[in-house]
């Protein structure tokens, strides 16, 4: 009451006796210093508790695993790695190996530790049972392929090739169908020079998942410079575009068009989406820059038609106004924002 939350504490800390009910209260208490931020009080208050002589196996247990929560917080991540196998290799009944597994994963991947972080999600498939969670499982094996992969981009770098091939193979063997590893395959084969091979991993890899374009289209354009196969290239993604409506693709295509003079069905493109689709600036950019690296074959007519339209497209259902006190945005005019409560705060967005 007097705002000495610090004495309060000595004087709750210094509880003479503690049951199973206080000492739901104590961790209770600790668990919520921590999600505040203060996590030295709730590291005092997790410590008083493991001190306490007369704790049985359960509060133990959940006590040291809240301890190994705050150390983690607190950005000691050895210490919380040691309180968690300390957890491990004891007879754990009321903690969930999981769960503890699953903690000591977020400290490796923080540490980047790959193979430890695969031991870890190991130890988390093995502690989890089928029946209760199939999506979690196939996760497990979406993870552990990553951290292959971040071994063997390490090796890659290193120029460790025969490190790169064993990595690659456990990554296919976790998760054969990872986008991440037709990316890493499609960079051993450009270390390697076999341009032709990069690309057909690069494609297959944006084919599953387009929005790998935008981190991919550097290395496409040379592979394919390498290949002569940039028509290939355009024809798969105009495919792509058709099947995904992906405006990154719309703007890739439109890029290369302008940069290699690849007109064929692009002018059609151009003609079928501009009307149709809500892009955005971006895309409407590169169709504009398109239209005027044509030098004429485009009627200078039809394209200013085009983008009109589509820039119509654009401002079609945006929001007229925006709250300058929280950014909320609203299509009419409100004297009061709806989402902060703040009266005269609206201006046009």
């Amino acid at each position: 009451m007097s705002e000495e939350p610090d004495k309060a504490l000595e004087v709750f800390l210094n509880y003479p006796d503690i049951d199973e009910y206080t000492a739901e209260t104590f961790q209770l208490l600790g668990n919520l210093f921590r999600d505040r931020g203060e996590v030295d009080r709730a590291l005092r208050v997790h410590q008083n508790v493991i001190a306490r002589s007369n704790l049985n196996a359960k509060q133990k247990q959940k006590a040291m695993y809240a301890l190994g929560q705050d150390f983690f917080a607190a950005g000691m991540l050895d210490r919380s790695e040691s309180v968690f196998q300390e957890l491990l290799e004891s007879n754990v009944k009321w903690i969930s190996k999981s769960d503890i597994c699953s903690s000591l994963r977020t400290i490796y991947e923080q540490t980047q530790e790959w193979q430890k972080a695969v031991e870890a999600t190991d130890c988390v498939k093995q502690n989890t049972k089928k029946s209760d969670d199939s999506n979690n499982l196939i996760n497990n094996d979406s993870l552990i392929s990553h951290y292959y992969c971040e071994l063997a981009d390490q090796a890659l770098r290193e120029g460790n090739l025969h490190e790169v091939d064993g990595y690659i193979a456990k990554a296919k063997k976790a998760y054969k169908s990872s986008t991440r590893l037709m990316t890493l395959q499609g960079d051993v084969a450009l270390h390697q020079k076999q341009y032709k091979q990069a690309l057909k991993h690069y494609l297959k890899a944006v084919q599953e998942d387009s929005r790998l374009l935008n981190m991919l289209s550097t290395k496409i354009e040379e592979t394919a410079n390498q290949t002569g196969d940039m028509p290939f290239v355009q024809d798969s993604l105009l495919k792509l575009f058709k099947k995904h409506k992906d405006k990154a693709i719309f703007e890739v295509i439109l890029s290369l068009s302008t940069k290699y003079e690849l007109t064929t069905d692009v002018d059609t493109l151009i003609a079928d989406t501009l009307p149709t689709e809500k892009l955005n600036i971006e895309s409407i950019y590169r169709a504009t820059e398109y239209i005027n690296a044509r030098k004429g074959e485009f009627q200078p007519e039809k394209g200013m038609l085009l983008v009109n339209q589509s820039l119509g497209n654009y401002l079609k259902g945006s929001p007229a106004f925006r709250c300058e006190h929280c950014g909320y945005k609203m299509h009419d005019y409100l004297w009061r924002c709806p989402a902060c409560h703040h009266w005269d705060t609206v201006e046009h967005a």
